[in-house]
């Protein structure tokens, strides 16, 4: 996602424009989106406002096999802000739970997922490799995932993984409006072209974007692309701190990942940030619990 000079210094007249016309409010207000802005959107639920938020990774990766359903499920149980998971494209173009590009490493499968069909992923088994109480476990669709989500007083973090073209995000954005998911989940990817095309197809969907750089442009960047929060690595923010501020000002969010101990968390505290991600949410709720940083309150579900 490396832009030109040219290309920020574009966008920085584009975001100087748009501050100058828009009302800020920071921390659980109103953040300057659109006019479709979902309710994590105009609620902030991107924002905390003194709370720590706990976003678990892949449901509960360090507690069950990732992105499965008995990750989640863990996960929910827990009572986190968010879930996150990824989703890829299965070869008949049908959204399946899985982080990386190939079925390699959680599955018995090998190859690219999108070389695969639907019926082809699924009758593979993806839990065994994690621990033989999980032999079986299946990869979820998306569609079985937000089945789960609809029972659960849980949130959603929802990576688009790869490139995906025009038709594909709007396929599976009526997906996620078919089964009442606007104000549950929000869209995040690293590629540019997707959040772009979010934008223009499901404005009404809260949208972060995952960045491998942290500088000014980033912080022009997001504000230009008006996506609700900004996630990166924790070693990337520690690079330039203070950006943090600066990016929270304009009513974004921060989060970082993925983080699993004490000394991690209480560094979180001190830069910040708005939401951690996590392997463990039972021990981070623990510590939450502990270290006196209430959970946030999350706007009303709709």
């Amino acid at each position: 996602m490396r832009i030109s000079p040219y290309g920020l210094r574009a966008i920085r007249v584009g975001v100087l424009a748009w501050l100058l016309t828009t009302v800020l409010v920071v921390g659980f207000g109103a953040t300057p989106h659109a006019d479709a802005a979902s309710t994590m959107q105009t609620h902030g639920a991107l924002q905390r406002h003194e709370q720590l938020g706990i976003i678990a990774h892949r449901g509960a990766a360090a507690l069950a096999p990732e992105n499965t359903l008995a990750a989640m499920q863990i996960a929910f149980a827990q009572g986190v802000e968010f879930v996150e998971t990824d989703v890829h494209l299965t070869a008949d173009k049908v959204p399946v739970l899985m982080h990386d590009p190939t079925l390699d490493r959680t599955t018995a499968g090998s190859g690219p997922v999108a070389s695969h069909t639907l019926a082809q992923v699924q009758a593979l088994e993806a839990g065994s490799w994690f621990d033989p109480e999980f032999a079986g476990e299946p990869v979820p669709t998306l569609d079985a995932f937000l089945t789960d989500l609809k029972a659960a007083n849980v949130r959603a973090l929802i990576e688009l993984k790869g490139e995906w073209g025009v038709a594909d995000l709007a396929a599976t954005s009526q997906l996620l409006r078919d089964r009442g998911m606007v104000n549950r989940v929000a869209l995040q990817s690293f590629e540019l072209d997707t959040l772009t095309g979010l934008a223009e197809l499901a404005p009404e969907f809260a949208r972060i974007m995952l960045t491998r750089e942290w500088d000014r442009g980033t912080v022009a960047l997001a504000a230009e692309l008006q996506v609700s929060a900004v996630g990166a690595r924790a070693a990337l923010l520690d690079e330039r701190p203070e950006l943090i501020a600066e990016i929270q000002r304009v009513g974004i969010g921060v989060l970082v990942y993925t983080l699993n101990s004490t000394r991690t968390w209480n560094e979180a505290v001190t830069r910040g940030v708005d939401l951690v991600i996590t392997d463990d949410p039972i021990a981070f709720a623990t510590w939450r619990e502990s270290s006196g940083d209430p959970p946030a309150e999350l706007p009303p579900q709709q």
